[in-house]
């Protein structure tokens, strides 16, 4: 039984969901291309603990409620900030030889590699809810944060103040995107594109638009690269603007 067979079982026997509600679940992660159990967080049709442990439970993973446990911050100090956002965990602790991530996915092979190589020992992932995650996320390393945010910036030293000559003060580096925004973003753009495509083709086929080609052999194909000029150009737009 694949993982996500394995998570509808779990989901329905615990009647979390019904069949129904499976079905457009289904559909609706397929469409937004998104993971089942993210489909349903974003539903709101369960508890965000309960629907996560039955994920936890369908990928073999221990779950835990992350706001009772205790984050050793001299490990957080040792992972990258942005590393940590881009890719959505928090180092929990060192136990038992293990280095221990809350994540709501199990972490890919290359970050697990990274930071296994990072502390020369195995890691091992925990799941937790997302609103968990992000608030922990966010008190460790906030934006802007260079390195281990609490450890680093409120125990080390005050330097000494110093007159100097006015410089150009460097841009900070521009922090990559999360996936789950890049989908967000993706999914506002399509739709713009396909809305504004469909207005645009059906307004200047109603209008007989170029009135010289209407009816003719290339009435059709002049619509169409137009709808996409201008539906490509909306999405553009779309996407520009969710970035800011």
């Amino acid at each position: 039984m694949s993982e996500r067979h394995k998570l509808e079982a779990i989901l329905t026997t615990n009647k979390l969901v019904s069949e129904e509600q499976l079905k457009q679940i289904a559909s609706y992660a397929h469409a937004v291309g998104i993971d089942l159990h993210e489909a349903i967080l974003q539903k709101k049709i369960a508890p965000p603990d309960a629907i996560m442990m039955a994920y936890a439970e369908s990928v073999g993973l221990p779950f835990i409620c992350l706001d009772d446990v205790s984050i050793d911050e001299e490990v957080v100090a040792q992972i990258d900030p942005m590393t940590a956002r881009k890719h959505s965990f928090i180092p929990i602790s060192i136990d038992h030889g293990l280095v221990l991530l809350a994540a709501t996915k199990p972490i890919i092979p290359d970050v697990a590699e990274e930071i296994r190589m990072t502390f020369g020992l195995p890691v091992r992932c925990v799941l937790c809810t997302p609103a968990e995650l992000n608030t922990a996320i966010a008190t460790y390393y906030p934006r802007g944060a260079i390195r281990g945010p609490r450890i680093e910036q409120e125990q080390a030293p005050k330097p000494v103040p110093e007159v100097k000559k006015a410089s150009v003060k460097k841009p900070e580096p521009t922090e990559p995107m999360h996936d789950e925004d890049i989908k967000n973003r993706a999914l506002m753009s399509f739709v713009t594109f396909n809305f504004s495509f469909a207005f645009v083709s059906f307004a200047l086929h109603y209008l007989q638009f170029p009135r010289g080609l209407y009816n003719t052999y290339y009435h059709f194909p002049v619509i169409v690269l137009l709808g996409i000029i201008v539906g490509g150009l909306a999405a553009f737009a779309m996407w520009r603007k969710l970035s800011h």
